[in-house]
């Protein structure tokens, strides 16, 4: 299908966002951004060519993880010289998605839709766009729509779902993304399936752990859902089972630095200080400039005897945490 270009692009970019959108980068210079490595040879091209929608259209492809404003207006400029083509009205929704300009994502979906009337994936957005816009009413009636389709069913269930958790209806929510991961079978949205495991566990729910295990099969080289699930056995008052899945993260994903934080701080309660020190130092390892891992493991060398590598600990925590004052503190009171 014609729209095919624009969805595996964006499989990246939409994979960590609950809603379907995301903060926009740093805007930077113009100049600089057009002219850099990447970017100058097809920038080079336009100039030549000013009204070739497809080198817009390329250009906004290599824009749109990191500058999605620029990538926008490239996406709206290859609509405006060819307006029936699918994917660079798709592109502009998904562009204006992305730096909150939610009121032109619904008007460029739309557009992309009468080039894609029943487009599903279309039709999908743009009750997204509208959700984000506040537009409950339209973006329910496109959902009643999408409920009809086979393969849009489990998208209506999602999109009913987020006007609800809007609305802080958290048993309606759950109840509609229960039915989405129902309709889609094999292949749910991780989106859906996380955020399912997260309003489960708000209210202390036992189910979410299950779905936050879906979730990761789904993605099996992504840690967070099983750090998820950790976090919430810990919370249970289920130590055992934590320990394990903090094991199972770092098995799935070795630079996972957050399961490394975790399994110290739970040996480091145990007073377990050789154990916590193993953890924290592969923290450290994993993240050579987070304050707080060099902070916990020269804790632990405290607890350990070690003075001296110690304060190399608390001074490069305080290099890297300027107004680190738990940091400065164990400093002053170690050195003579």
């Amino acid at each position: 299908m014609k729209y095919l270009s624009i969805l595996l692009l964006l499989v990246g970019a939409l994979a960590c966002n609950n809603a379907g959108t995301r903060q926009p980068a740093a805007a930077g210079n113009a100049d600089t951004v057009l002219q850099s490595d990447i970017i100058r040879p097809v920038t080079d091209s336009i100039r030549q060519f000013p009204d070739n929608p497809e080198l817009y259209y390329r250009r906004a492809l290599l824009l749109f993880n990191t500058n999605p404003a620029f990538a926008q207006a490239d996406f709206e400029k290859a609509a405006k010289l060819m307006p029936a083509n699918t994917d660079y009205w798709a592109g502009a929704g998904e562009a204006a998605l992305i730096v909150n300009d939610y009121k032109k994502a619904a008007g460029y979906f739309q557009q992309a839709l009468t080039t894609a009337p029943g487009y599903t994936y279309l039709e999908y957005r743009l009750a997204t766009a509208l959700i984000e816009n506040k537009s409950y009413a339209a973006a329910d009636s496109i959902a009643n729509i999408l409920a009809q389709t086979n393969d849009g069913r489990d998208k209506a269930f999602y999109l009913k779902a987020r006007m609800a958790e809007d609305k802080q209806d958290t048993v309606t929510a759950i109840r509609h993304l229960t039915s989405a991961i129902h309709a889609a079978g094999a292949q749910p949205e991780f989106e859906a399936v996380m955020e399912l495991g997260d309003l489960l566990r708000s209210r202390k729910a036992p189910a979410a752990l299950t779905y936050y295990t879906q979730a990761w099969r789904i993605d099996t080289t992504n840690a967070y859902p099983l750090y998820e699930a950790a976090q919430f056995q810990e919370e249970l008052g289920d130590e055992p089972a934590a320990l394990l899945t903090y094991r199972k993260c770092i098995i799935a994903d070795p630079g996972f630095e957050k399961a490394y934080l975790a399994l110290g701080k739970i040996y480091g309660n145990k007073k377990d200080w050789k154990e916590a020190y193993t953890y924290y130092n592969m923290a450290a390892k994993s993240a050579p400039t987070d304050a707080w891992a060099y902070y916990y493991r020269a804790q632990t060398q405290e607890q350990l005897g070690n003075k001296t590598l110690a304060i190399e600990d608390y001074t490069k925590a305080s290099s890297f945490k300027k107004d680190f004052s738990e940091a400065k503190a164990a400093l002053q009171r170690l050195k003579p």
